[in-house]
């Protein structure tokens, strides 16, 4: 009989916890990760940490060690300094435990922030833009020192967390996947790489509203960290200012003019509440906002893109490279 991933995972757990352990609830795949496997369990017969709701996210690829140690110091990092995201209770950067490295890590409470605004519900769609400016301004306080200490205790050089070290992985990624018509794109970046306009601070790298978790009104943390980065805040700003402009949400074709007014107002809204709470150099965003849309081309453009994917929809690839040309004076093709 074939042993499941389920099966590996007790089994691990019962030799490094104790060999009661069962579970009270198994492993059950959650939506969301593009490249993870994500399952939710609760366990029995554990300590009280490890009764709580848990976390095992699986990398997908076998030579990922390296990236579970980057993201078990974010996790430190952050935890340590009293910000809201999820503790890391166990990892593995080798093979043999489960078949690929993992994380298991505390499941949050409550529902994504997202949640309410895809109901519809007014309240929370008019205080989307200050929620997401202040807990982000909230991130933005911890200086990049406070990650690149994490980052060598677990023998992770800080250098891999640079803006740098983000472009030359995009590149790296574009030529491996055969996206010629990315690579000049991929080029421009590498050759136009600026210095940073402002202190680097701790920068999530994918903030949005769905990796943020909301219980009770209040935020319970934020997850999926797998793409942190020590930069100047501009940097993450111009992430979530490329999904909110041009993320595809599968609206009818009838209202995306009129949606496209309201996320423009929306964006508006939270740089102004950004600003009032946190200092904010903008004389890089453009830049990094390339680096943000290179990298959704790029997830149009692969292979075997993953389902759900938001940014192969034609309409959005269009605007994406006409978005990318403006700021770089490359066009680049999908």
């Amino acid at each position: 009989m074939e042993t499941t991933l389920a099966d590996r995972l007790l089994g691990h757990l019962r030799r490094r916890l104790s060999a009661g352990v069962d579970y009270a609830e198994a492993p059950a795949p959650l939506s969301g990760g593009f490249d993870t496997t994500i399952l939710a369990f609760r366990l029995s017969g554990a300590a009280a940490e490890w009764g709580r709701p848990l976390i095992l996210r699986v990398m997908t690829r076998s030579d990922a060690g390296p990236r579970v140690l980057r993201e078990v110091a974010v996790h430190e990092a952050l935890v340590q300094a009293g910000f809201p995201a999820p503790r890391v209770l166990l990892y593995d950067t080798e093979l043999a435990p489960l078949g690929l490295p993992f994380l298991v890590m505390e499941r949050l409470p409550g529902e994504t922030m997202w949640s309410d605004v895809a109901r519809g519900k007014l309240r929370a769609i008019l205080a989307l833009p200050r929620r997401l400016a202040e807990l982000q301004a909230r991130l933005h306080r911890l200086g990049g020192e406070v990650l690149a200490e994490r980052a060598r205790v677990f023998g992770v050089d800080p250098e891999t967390m640079s803006v740098k070290a983000d472009v030359q992985r995009l590149h790296q990624r574009i030529a491996r996947e055969g996206l010629k018509g990315l690579l000049p794109g991929a080029g421009w970046l590498v050759g136009n790489l600026p210095a940073p306009a402002q202190g680097e601070v701790i920068c999530h790298g994918d903030f949005h509203p769905l990796n943020i978790m909301m219980d009770g009104g209040r935020v319970a943390g934020v997850i999926d960290w797998a793409n942190a980065v020590i930069a100047e805040p501009a940097y993450d700003i111009a992430g979530l200012r490329t999904i909110a402009l041009h993320v595809d949400p599968g609206m009818p074709v009838a209202a995306r003019g009129a949606a496209t007014v309201v996320r423009r107002l929306m964006v508006r809204r939270y740089t102004s509440v950004y600003r009032a709470a946190a200092p904010l150099e903008t004389r890089n965003l453009a830049y990094y906002e390339a680096i943000r849309i290179l990298s959704a081309l790029t997830f149009a453009g692969e292979r075997r893109p993953q389902a759900g994917n938001p940014w192969n929809a034609p309409h959005t690839v269009m605007r994406l490279v006409h978005a990318f040309e403006r700021i770089s004076g490359i066009r680049v093709s999908v």
